[in-house]
Parts: C-alpha cells; sequence; structure tokens
C-alpha cells in the first residue's frame, strides 16, 4: 500500500497546487498548471495525517490512542507558520477548539459539517492503515473536524475506492458499498456504526447542490448516468465536452465545498479515465478537476489521491513526460511519501 500512497500523495499534492490559484473568486475560465507549485490545506492536512498514521502503526494504537496522536498531529499543524493557507472555517473552528482542550478531546471539538475538509486527506488513513482499518481510521479521522453523517458517508467511500484492487470498477465499489471487502472486513468500526454509516449513505442530505438536497447515494447513480452519457464523447476523442458542459455537470454534482459532491465529482473523473486510459493522461482529468467552477483545489486534490491510488505506473506515470516539483519544505516529503510531523509550537 505504501507504493500506491506515494502516488495518491503526489496526486493530491498536483491536483491541490494546480486548483489553489484559482480557487478563490472571481474564478478564471483558463486554469494553466501554475509555476511555482504551492500547496494548501489539502496537502499540508494529508501530510499530517500521513505521520500520524505512521506512529499509529510503529507503536500499534489502539483506537483511542490512535485518535489522540491524529489530534496531535492536526494541533502541531494548526499552530505551524505554513496553517492559512485556505482551511475551511469548520476546520479552523475545530482545531481551535481541539488546540485549546487537548488532542484527549478529539470527539468534542467538530462542527459537525459536511464539507470536504472531511475527506480531502483520506488516502493516508486509507492507505497507510493495515487493511482491516483503513476505513475506520478514514471515518474517525474525519470526525475530528466534521463529524456529520454526510461527512462520515464520504470517507467511507472514499476509503473504499482508493483502497479497491486495481482494475476494479470503482462505480460499483461507490455502489455497493455493503458488501465492499475494505468495509465489511473493516474491524475498527463497530456494526452498529458500519450501519449507521450505510444508513447515511442514504439519507444524509447533501446541500451543495443546485437542485434539492439529496443523499450520496444518489449522486453515485448520478455519476453512472454522466459515465454513460460522457463515455462516447471520449472514444470519439471529444475531450472538449467535458468543459462545454462544466457547469452543467457542477449543477448535477454540487460545487465541491462539500464532502460527498466532492467525492462525487471525483468518483466521476477518475473513473473515466480508467475507462479511456488507452486515450488520454491522468493529468487531463486532474485539470478538468481544477477547470471546473467551485471548490477546485480539494476537487482536484481528491481526483489527484483517486487517481494515484489506482495508475498502474504509480509516481513514474506521473512524472513520465515532467519532475514535478514543489516547496523545497515540503518537495520530498510529497514525492517519497513520508512526513515526520509539523513541529508542535513551542
Amino acid at each position: 500500500m505504501k507504493d500506491r500512497f506515494r502516488s495518491a500523495l503526489l496526486g493530491t499534492a498536483l491536483g491541490d497546487a494546480w486548483g489553489y490559484p484559482y480557487q478563490m473568486p472571481p474564478q478564471p475560465e483558463r486554469t494553466p498548471l501554475p509555476e511555482p507549485l504551492v500547496i494548501s490545506d489539502a496537502t499540508q492536512m494529508t501530510l499530517a495525517l500521513c505521520a500520524a498514521m505512521k506512529d499509529i502503526d510503529r507503536g500499534n494504537l489502539d483506537r483511542e490512542e490512535g485518535m489522540q496522536a491524529i489530534g496531535q498531529h492536526f494541533i502541531n499543524y494548526h499552530s505551524d507558520p505554513d496553517y492559512d493557507r485556505l482551511p475551511g472555517p469548520s476546520t479552523t473552528e475545530s482545531l481551535d477548539r481541539l488546540s485549546q482542550l487537548g488532542a484527549e478531546h478529539w470527539d468534542d471539538v467538530s462542527t459537525h459539517s459536511g464539507g470536504s475538509g472531511a475527506v480531502m486527506r483520506v488516502a493516508a488513513s486509507a492507505l497507510l492503515a493495515p487493511s482491516d482499518q483503513g476505513v475506520g481510521w478514514s471515518v474517525l479521522q474525519g470526525m475530528v473536524t466534521h463529524d456529520s453523517g454526510v461527512a462520515r458517508a464520504a470517507c467511507a467511500v472514499m476509503a473504499c475506492l482508493v483502497s479497491a484492487r486495481k482494475g476494479t470498477d470503482l462505480v460499483n465499489v461507490a455502489e455497493g458499498l455493503a458488501g465492499d471487502e475494505n468495509f465489511d472486513n473493516d474491524n475498527l468500526l463497530t456494526n452498529e456504526e458500519k450501519s449507521d454509516i450505510l444508513q447515511d449513505l442514504d439519507s444524509a442530505l447533501i446541500t451543495d447542490l443546485t437542485g434539492p438536497d439529496a443523499p450520496l447515494s444518489e449522486l453515485i447513480s448520478r455519476v453512472a448516468a454522466v459515465r454513460e452519457h460522457l463515455d462516447p464523447f471520449l472514444a470519439q476523442g471529444d475531450f472538449e465536452e467535458l468543459y462545454r458542459c462544466r457547469r452543467k455537470f457542477v449543477q448535477i454534482f454540487g460545487r465541491g465545498w462539500d464532502a460527498g459532491s466532492c467525492t462525487a465529482s471525483a468518483l466521476l473523473l477518475a473513473q473515466l479515465y480508467l475507462d479511456h486510459s488507452d486515450q488520454y493522461a491522468p493529468h487531463d482529468f486532474l485539470h478538468v478537476a481544477v477547470n471546473w467552477p467551485g471548490n477546485r483545489n480539494t476537487r482536484a486534490s481528491l481526483t489527484g489521491a483517486l487517481l494515484g491510488s489506482h495508475l498502474e505506473g504509480g509516481v513514474d506515470q506521473w512524472e513520465e513526460t515532467r519532475d514535478y516539483q514543489f516547496e523545497s519544505r515540503y518537495n520530498d516529503a510529497i514525492h517519497c511519501g513520508v512526513w515526520k510531523g509539523f513541529r508542535p509550537a513551542v
């Protein structure tokens, strides 16, 4: 799994850094790859969680000890000079409280928001945990900042997607969470918690939509329908359909500010690449994630994580045409998949 995480982390960072300069309004229509590549909170929190998962693995920490380790790494990130790179209000409010109360209060600080901050860092918890705990750690880490039905369901779905065996149809994974091997075999979550997640998947409403609120299961059904619509265009080499109808797709899936909306969009773009990988590069779909209006860098970072976890060539496939260099502080960690953690405040 660690090689998969390296590729997922590079995809996370590349999507994040690509979308970061175009995030704030007014959002431009042209979104070329920026130079230099500067990451935001999406990659920073993935790195913080990466360091926490290393502690959990080395110390064989149980659920409570592990969550306190995650909480402490989030506290250290919150006090870092690089913290203020577009963290969402729910993340900031939760980490403010966590810093005041201490890591042992990790389950008392959430804003209960459904925001995308919960799911943007799931690649680390899903891919660096033991295979029978990746879903559990992914759901629990999201609860520190976003303890809501939408966030829990999205974290569980995303964990199963990034952990799915290569070659698996990802839409089928999302549609069949009950029965998925990673979900069913997880021993960190209780049966009651799994049952609640499945209920949330069908009933917790996503509000980041143009039309009526809808649960994540409905958005996953829309992914399947839009995939069927787009497949003939892509097969014929008409990639521009993804750009021509971008505002329509945002109306269908939401703008990406919500964890469920962001997950659905990333699922669609990753699956389209996997369906047509003989014609296109993963970077093509990463740019679409950046170019669609809304939460550009989080949507792109999540798409990059999902693409990266399923690339046959891993990191080499990301960099087969050029090497991506990030800020010196983060570059080595992004490429090797190891981060020692943000330093605690003195």
